[in-house]
């Protein structure tokens, strides 16, 4: 009897490659690399933003950003597809990854707080469908297309009393043609991980072993969350995943072209090229020891709802500085004042 042929992975509908993205914590995979690709800046000066990307690469990340440090707040976003993953019904989908995280650059010092996606949580000031309390997630699918970005920043900022300078937004797509651009990546797998998703075009099926990952395979890998672990261990996935990718890069060198023109026209308007710039200056002094990716820890809530353990959280909070005056808050002061002076004459 012949068994039925496996089915042909399939990938995320296309969509346009201009749009508000990095890479999250995928992205910092690259800070560790990315100098390497100055000695084949020929390749990289075919467009405005590549050009102005080589040319900043000196630039100190207190000047591009215009402040100490900065916190971001990283999204992996689903679209959302009607039956049978045919039709995007609408680009903004829910938040399938949420990581805060705070690039101190005076500390030279690189934090990632993960937020499990379930987390309840309540916006004031934005007319949201079904009420102001959701998961945390679904804010930026219940926001109008065009706000979803901001409507996800004031549910995160509401919920743990941070300011955040900068909203960065992982298009799937892209990242699979950045890890393919690589050659793959090599990784060991720990655990089964089995999981289909039709409409999402997710079709996980990993066996305990050593492996090499393609663009999808990577994706799947980062985004699989259905075993005892749950966000936490995704989490960790994610952290060997960052790792395993930057060896990747670095044991192939000739790559490094092709990996940096998927990442430089992967970006939109949430980073402009001058400061992904700065970023490789800022990376070049970051440890390995200081980069921390942890997650914040959790209550049950009733239903499906996790709660936040707010007491634990603001303390995590407090240790990496997020507290701290950030980039957004020194301009509003700086246009607070200006304000101030042109009143008084």
């Amino acid at each position: 009897m012949t068994p039925d042929p496996i089915p042909v992975r399939k990938r995320y509908p296309t969509r346009p490659r201009w749009v508000k993205i990095v890479g999250g914590i995928f992205y910092f995979g690259l800070l560790g690399v990315i100098l390497l690709g100055t000695a084949f800046v020929g390749r990289l000066l075919s467009s405005a933003p590549a050009k102005e990307f080589v040319l900043n690469l000196n630039t100190p990340p207190q000047e591009a950003f215009g402040a100490e440090a900065i916190n971001v707040l990283m999204l992996g976003c689903d679209e959302d597809l009607a039956p049978g993953g045919k039709k995007v019904l609408k680009s903004a989908g829910r938040a399938d990854m949420i990581l805060l995280a705070r690039l101190d650059f005076r500390k030279n010092r690189i934090t990632g707080i993960s937020i499990p996606r379930d987390t309840k949580a309540t916006l004031s000031g934005y007319k949201v469908i079904g009420g102001q309390t959701h998961k945390l997630n679904a804010f930026h699918n219940l926001a109008k297309v065009a706000d979803a970005d901001e409507v996800q920043k004031m549910a995160v900022e509401q919920l743990t009393k941070t300011k955040i300078d900068a909203v960065l937004v992982i298009d799937y797509v892209a990242f699979q043609d950045m890890v393919d651009a690589a050659g793959g990546v090599t990784l060991d797998i720990k655990d089964t991980m089995k999981y289909t998703d039709k409409a999402g075009g997710l079709f996980i099926d990993f066996s305990p072993g050593k492996r090499t990952l393609t663009g999808y395979d990577s994706m799947c890998y980062v985004r699989f969350r259905k075993d005892s672990g749950g966000d936490f261990r995704r989490t960790e996935r994610q952290r060997e995943f960052l790792l395993a990718f930057k060896n990747s890069v670095l044991s192939s060198p000739s790559s490094i072209p092709l990996v940096l023109e998927h990442g430089i026209k992967a970006l939109g308007d949430g980073i402009t090229p001058r400061q992904l710039a700065s970023l490789v200056k800022f990376g070049r002094g970051v440890s390995q020891s200081n980069i921390v990716l942890t997650r914040f820890e959790m209550n049950p809530g009733r239903g499906s709802y996790e709660e936040l353990d707010r007491p634990k959280a603001k303390k995590l909070l407090a240790k990496y500085g997020f507290f701290d005056r950030s980039a957004s808050q020194k301009l509003a002061d700086k246009e607070k004042s200006e304000k101030v002076s042109e009143e008084r004459g």
